[in-house]
């Protein structure tokens, strides 16, 4: 028997929630008493585990082994590349690089998009190398030029290229689907449908449409001293909310989350932890007006003092959050939020698409991630996407922030009160990735169930580098 059907086999049956949970607070079951319930696909729990082997600290930062994702992993998968909506005129383009790679996103005449290496078949000088609004794809080098459909139009000194005629300098296509608005691409010809790839998360996500309902209102591209994978881990799990991130100790049970793994959707996986009560492990449990009060001051400071910071009759500390969020979005997003459920408008819900790529689907964290390996394996760049929803004519995607290894996410006006947790991690991360290399087993060790997202990907991760 092969390593990956032994590994298959740690798939565990479904089990009590007593043990694959924290034996406190269970998502679905408080779920089940908010006021307005939330959509079906967050009461089902997939109640699988997979497992306690640990995971080879070096994965994180070894050259071999990044060597064997840039050959193996990253010309196989769909990754996301581009927010539709950041390119919505015929001409508008966007790169996206990921290594040494580098592919032209262009909307087309039509409204459809396609995806062209990025490379002038002459000499290979790169096409574009930023965003861009063109009429036509012309080198800037000696003026070969393409249409936006990728044909070519112009040869300089066509009589010094008898090679070169347009049936063989068509620009070499990438493949290209959307999903919600987001645009993925795949240099694998030979790649399974977008669709099938994502799994049961398609059907998961038939409530929330992105791209009828969200605008890309923030978005800052920040380098990190760690691998990919290690920035990728800190957003994949709750577990380290209650020491890293102790400021939101009173309002969340970060160690009761529920965890979603599926044995037939390898690619996708996700994480529900609740909102508006406070963390079991707090030694002294604030009484739930505390906890409003604590939420105001933190996040929504225009509502102290105010009677909305009041419980109301036979509210808990999470029904009166609630309805706090309900009249903050219907006031600053100009949006109906009457059939908002409770776990829509609080909750920390995370999706994962494997290999990078983290949407969020609630109304209180509004995020998108997506981590990319730099040019060594002790880097990477970290997309933060906020999308905030709208109603009537969709706003303007924000310009990207960059940000350098010594700049501080703090600076970031634009990211709110979120600004604070991504800062934190930000801090945690690059000292990962020291501490790993000092490891005396060479072994890091996911919990089994809060931490058991890292482990299922890294289990995927294996499958593509045929280990």
């Amino acid at each position: 028997m092969g390593k990956h059907e032994q590994r298959d086999e740690l798939f565990d049956p479904p089990v009590p929630k007593s043990e694959a949970e924290h034996p406190g607070l269970h998502v679905a079951d408080v779920m089940r008493k908010d006021d307005i319930p939330p959509p079906a696909t967050l009461l089902d729990n997939s109640g699988l585990t997979i497992g306690t082997e640990p995971i080879p600290a070096s994965r994180y930062f070894s050259q071999e082994f990044a060597d064997l994702e840039r050959d193996k992993l990253w010309p196989k998968v769909w990754q996301f590349a581009c927010w539709g909506y950041d390119i919505p005129n015929p001409g508008d383009i966007h790169v996206y690089r990921i290594l040494d790679r580098s592919v032209l996103l262009v909307r087309q005449r039509d409204g459809s998009v396609k995806a062209f290496i990025n490379a002038c078949l002459h000499r290979g000088r790169e096409l574009c190398e930023a965003d861009d609004h063109q009429g036509e794809l012309k080198c800037p080098y000696h003026f070969f030029t393409w249409g936006l459909e990728g044909g070519l139009k112009f040869v300089p000194s066509q009589w010094d290229f008898p090679q070169v005629d347009a049936k063989n300098f068509q620009l070499p296509e990438v493949r290209i689907e959307e999903w919600n608005g987001f645009l993925f691409i795949n240099f694998d010809k030979d790649a399974m449908p977008l669709k099938h790839y994502m799994g049961r998360m398609v059907e998961q996500w038939k409530d929330w449409d992105f791209s009828a309902t969200r605008f890309k209102a923030v978005h800052v591209e920040k380098q990190l001293s760690c691998n990919w994978k290690t920035g990728q881990d800190a957003f994949i799990e709750g577990f380290h909310a209650f020491a890293s991130h102790s400021q939101g100790a009173a309002l969340s049970p970060s160690e009761c989350p529920q965890v979603d793994v599926y044995e037939d959707s390898p690619h996708t996986n996700r994480f529900h932890i609740l909102i508006g009560y406070p963390s079991t492990s707090m030694p002294v449990q604030p009484d739930p007006q505390t906890i409003v009060e604590i939420m105001c001051a933190n996040l929504l400071p225009e509502a102290m003092g105010t009677d909305e910071a009041r419980l109301q009759p036979g509210e808990d500390s999470r029904a009166a959050i609630a309805r706090i969020y309900r009249k903050f979005y219907s006031k600053n997003y100009g949006v109906d939020t009457s059939n908002l459920s409770t776990a829509e408008a609080l909750d920390a819900l995370s999706y994962f698409v494997f290999p990078n790529f983290m949407p969020w689907p609630s109304w209180s964290f509004p995020l998108i991630y997506r981590f990319r390996p730099g040019a060594t394996p002790d880097t990477c760049i970290w997309d933060i996407m906020l999308f905030l929803p709208f109603e009537g004519e969709r706003p303007p995607s924000a310009e990207v922030i960059r940000l350098g290894l010594d700049d501080s996410l703090l600076d970031v006006a634009a990211l709110g009160p979120v600004a604070m947790i991504l800062h934190q991690d930000a801090v945690q991360v690059p000292a990962v990735q020291r501490g790993m290399k000092n490891l005396v087993s060479g072994l890091v060790n996911p919990s089994r169930y809060q931490e058991m997202r890292i482990r299922h990907y890294h289990q995927t991760l294996e499958k593509y580098l045929g280990l």
